[in-house]
C-alpha cells in the first residue's frame, strides 16, 4: 500500500490526499504555463525546465547543468550562471526537494509507473544503493570534464 492510499484510507479523502493533489495541480499548471507561450502566444515561461525566462527577465537555470557546462569547458551565458545561482539559492532557503516535489513532472510519471507495478502485480527485485548517486553524480561530472 502506498503512501498516499494509507493516509487516504487513514484520514479520509480530501484530508489524505489534500497535498498530493495540490502537487499535482500545480506540476499540471507549471507544465500549462510552458506552454502557453507557443499555443496561445502568452509568454510567461520561454524555455523549459533546464532553463528558462520567466517574464522576460527572471532567469531560471538548472544548477547541475551549469556545473556540467562548466566543468566541460564552456562558459554559459551571464544569464544561465544567474539563474543558477537563484535556483541553487532557493534550493539553500527552501530546499531541494521542494522542486521535485512541487514541479517536476517526473513525479506524476513515476507515480502512474508505480500504480502500474501494483496493478500488474509486479515485484521489485533490485536494489541500489542509497550512496549511488553519488557515485552517479561524480562520474556524470567526470564525463563532463573528459
Amino acid at each position: 500500500m502506498s503512501v498516499a492510499t494509507e493516509a487516504g484510507t487513514r484520514r479520509g479523502g480530501w484530508r489524505g490526499r489534500r497535498y498530493l493533489v495540490l502537487r499535482r495541480i500545480t506540476q499540471v499548471s507549471v507544465l500549462m504555463l510552458f506552454l502557453l507561450g507557443p499555443l496561445a502566444g502568452i509568454w510567461i515561461i520561454r524555455g523549459n525546465l533546464a532553463s528558462s525566462l520567466v517574464l522576460d527577465t527572471v532567469p531560471l537555470s538548472d544548477p547541475f547543468i551549469v556545473s556540467q557546462s562548466l566543468l566541460a569547458g564552456h562558459l554559459p551565458a551571464t544569464d544561465a550562471l544567474l539563474g543558477a545561482a537563484l535556483v541553487a539559492l532557493f534550493y539553500l532557503l527552501v530546499g531541494g526537494r521542494v522542486f521535485c516535489s512541487w514541479v517536476c513532472p517526473v513525479n506524476m510519471v513515476t507515480d502512474a509507473a508505480h500504480w502500474l507495478r501494483g496493478k500488474l502485480g509486479l515485484k521489485g527485485r533490485t536494489r541500489i544503493s542509497r550512496h549511488a548517486r553519488y557515485w552517479l553524480l561524480a562520474a556524470v561530472m567526470a564525463l563532463a570534464a573528459a
